[in-house]
């Protein structure tokens, strides 16, 4: 047999698993920078729901007696972006709706409100925040770039023996 060059540690063992990590990583930082990137498309963050209920299970949870501690609005002082939310959900079977755009009336609808519509008085609440996810402007690009890299050094042991190889040629 010919002189046969043994394999160098570090581009046999080292390189992969090193490379196995960086993509590990890189996967860890790549998959919520990206979504954080698209969110605002998909789950429309940023958008609490709100939950109305109908006169008559306001009656039955209130009584006619004043609903204690709850703040108490005409459908005409709300926003427009209110109104739309709360007559969607007037709509809606469920009674829920997304409110899209200026919420000033946010912190009172969050601890229970009692909004007077057409004559008839609905209860009001935050059934779901939605907070949008932060993540750093960098996460996406260098979570991409640390997959590419770690790819990169996983494939070093064939490309290190094909370069083993055109230099036995040459030589």
């Amino acid at each position: 047999m010919a002189d046969e060059q043994p394999e160098s540690v570090l581009f046999t063992y080292l390189a992969p698993f090193v490379g196995v990590l960086l993509v590990a990583v890189g996967i860890g930082a790549a998959v919520p920078g990206g979504y954080a990137l698209i969110q605002g498309d998909l789950a429309g963050c940023g958008n609490p729901s709100i939950a109305v209920e109908s006169p008559e299970e306001t009656a039955g949870q209130f009584g006619n007696t004043s609903a204690p501690n709850l703040a108490r609005f005409q459908y005409e002082e709300l926003s427009s972006a209110e109104q739309t939310a709360f007559t969607e959900a007037v709509d809606d079977p469920v009674g829920e709706a997304k409110v899209e755009g200026e919420f000033p009336h946010a912190a009172e609808f969050r601890n229970g409100s009692i909004v007077t519509y057409e004559g008839e008085q609905h209860y009001v609440t935050i059934v779901a925040e939605h907070p949008c996810y932060a993540a750093a402007p960098l996460q996406f690009p260098l979570g991409v770039f640390a997959i590419a890299f770690g790819t990169l050094a996983i494939l070093s042991p064939p490309i290190y023996r094909k370069m083993v190889a055109l230099e036995e040629q040459a030589g």
